[in-house]
Formats: structure tokens, C-alpha cells, sequence
């Protein structure tokens, strides 16, 4: 059955303070494990793309990689990341074996081996968690009219992931190359992570008194924030795995783009995005377009697992 994309869209909007800490973390240990199993997060990215492209047209029971066509232009275009960095990204992925390349036929397909040991777990249990969570929050709010099991449908994504995966790809190189535009993967690596760490500390900060915050309100919350909340470059390194003097580059851009705000003490945490002019302009749009795309991902989700008769109230 279908479910309104529209409508949870607007549930997670009003319920940001609450969910979004759950999305922050996903992204995080996605990012993470990502990065762990490329090397760096563009090559990363460029792998979301071409595993996504080359499953769309697989047998989703036995999920054997088909063979496409290679198109730099396309991916680059797709992924907002520049062409001569995509052919130096595929050239990486060969080499590493992760894509196979038929010289003969001129056409490459994945290597399912790598796929299914280093990819497919970690984002098993990495989505199958948020989403779990994301769903229980539903329930108790009584979102859904008829009851939803969030537990056996944590365990239908983990038994048949392979239903799920192309939604969950389709979501992330959405998110990924909509931040992409105007900023590097690693700037977004590390304000994700003083994302995670700013929304979990207003959670915390307002959990006993059961205030909820929507997506405007939340900003306005940031400001009230002690200064202790904030991350330093060195755990933002430990944390990320990216040199110090990488993050401390990094941090001055996302200074410079009003994502990121320091106090005197050199602690990064999320900034307003409704501050000004330029963050409501630029950047909040973005923000309310990260939720919009929750909504799709969460309905389509839905639609995969639902044999029943859910419907939004």
C-alpha cells in the first residue's frame, strides 16, 4: 500500500529535537564504516552510486550483478563530484577490486564477494537500528492507526536487506550530493558528527521535561547551549579518523559557511540556521530537505515490509 511520503515528513519536522539525534548517528556509523572499507568518502560516494546503478537491474531473489557502462559525466553530474575526481575514484575501485572490469565486453559489475562481507553487514545493522527507532517513536505517538511491530520489521530488513538496500542507496547519494554542492565529503563527515553531538545534548538537556522542538525551534535552542556542549578538533580527529590538521582545515570551512560556530574554547557545535539572511537562504532548505527525504525513505521502507493495513492519522 502506499504512504504519504508528504505526511511523515511533517511528523519528523514537529518531532525534530527527538528523531533527529537517531539520523545523526546513523550517518555517522555509516560514514564511518564507509570510510573504513574505501579509504575516503568520495571514493565512498562513487560506490553508493555504481552499487545502486548495477543493482537496479538485478533479480532482487538471487541479486547477481549485472554488467553496465562506466559514464563519468552521468555519475559526476549525479553525485556533484568532479569528473576528473570520479575517473581517479573508478581507477581506485578496480585496482582495489571492489568494481570488475570485462575488458573484452568494456563493461563493468560488481564484485558481490566484497559486497556482501564488507558493505551489506555494517549497513544492516547501521539503517535497520534507525529505522527501528525512528518507527517505535511512531507507535508511541500513535502516529500509525493500527499497531506496527517495530521489532519484526527490524528483523525483515535484516533477513531480506537486499529489498531495502536500493532504497536506503537511493536515500543516502540523495543526502550526500545535495551537501555535495557546496562542500566536500569530509565537511560533511565532521558536521554530521557536531550535528550528532549538538541534537543529542539538546535531547538529554530537555528529555525530563518532555519539551519536543520542531525544525525551527531547534535552532533557536542551539543559542541556549552551554559552551561545554561543543567538540575540539582533536576528538573531532579521533573520532573521524582524519589528521588533525585535515579537520582543523576542514572546521574553518564549515566556520566560513555558518554551519559550525566556536567558543573561546575552540569547541565546535552545530549554528543556527535561521540566524540570518544567508543560513535561512541557503542552508535551511537543506535541512528541511534532509527531512524530506526521511520521509520518502521511511514510506518506502513501509511499502516494502507492509502486508498490512497501516494508515497515517
Amino acid at each position: 500500500m502506499k504512504f504519504e511520503a508528504v505526511k511523515i515528513s511533517k511528523v519528523i519536522e514537529q518531532n525534530y529535537s527527538y528523531l533527529m539525534p537517531d539520523f545523526y548517528e546513523m550517518q555517522m556509523e555509516y560514514m564511518n564504516s564507509m570510510n573504513n572499507i574505501y579509504k575516503d568518502l568520495d571514493t565512498a560516494l562513487i560506490a553508493m552510486f555504481l552499487t545502486n546503478k548495477l543493482y537496479q537491474s538485478e533479480n532482487k531473489e538471487n541479486y547477481k550483478a549485472s554488467h553496465s557502462k562506466f559514464k563519468i559525466n552521468e555519475i559526476s553530474k549525479s553525485i556533484s563530484i568532479p569528473r576528473e575526481t570520479v575517473r581517479r575514484k573508478k581507477i581506485k575501485l578496480i585496482k582495489n577490486k571492489f568494481i570488475l572490469f570485462n575488458k573484452k565486453k568494456k563493461s563493468y559489475s560488481l564484485n558481490t564477494s566484497l559486497i556482501d562481507k564488507k558493505i551489506l553487514e555494517p549497513q544492516i545493522k547501521i539503517s535497520s537500528k534507525m529505522l527501528s527507532n525512528f518507527f517505535s517513536f511512531f507507535i508511541n505517538k500513535d502516529i500509525f492507526s493500527n499497531e506496527l511491530d517495530h521489532v519484526a520489521f527490524k528483523k525483515n530488513v535484516e533477513k531480506n536487506f537486499i529489498l531495502y538496500l536500493p532504497i536506503l542507496l537511493n536515500f543516502q547519494i540523495s543526502y550526500f550530493s545535495g551537501w555535495r554542492k557546496f562542500m566536500d565529503m569530509e565537511c560533511i563527515y565532521i558536521a554530521a558528527l557536531c550535528a550528532l553531538n549538538t541534537s543529542s545534548q539538546l535531547k538529554r538537556k530537555f528529555n525530563n521535561s518532555n519539551e519536543i522542538f520542531d525544525s525551527s525551534e531547534i535552532f533557536e535552542q542551539i543559542f541556549k547551549l552551554s559552551n561545554k556542549f561543543g567538540l575540539n578538533s582533536t576528538s573531532i580527529a579521533e573520532i573521524t579518523k582524519i589528521p588533525r590538521t585535515t579537520v582543523l582545515r576542514k572546521l574553518a570551512i564549515l566556520e566560513k559557511l555558518n554551519i559550525l560556530k566556536k567558543d573561546k574554547f575552540k569547541r565546535y557545535e552545530t549554528q543556527s540556521f535561521v540566524d540570518s539572511a544567508y543560513s535561512r537562504k541557503t542552508l535551511y532548505p537543506y535541512a528541511l530537505n534532509t527531512i524530506r527525504l526521511l520521509g520518502i525513505l521511511i514510506s518506502k521502507c513501509l511499502e516494502t515490509y507492509s502486508s498490512k493495513e497501516l494508515k497515517i492519522t
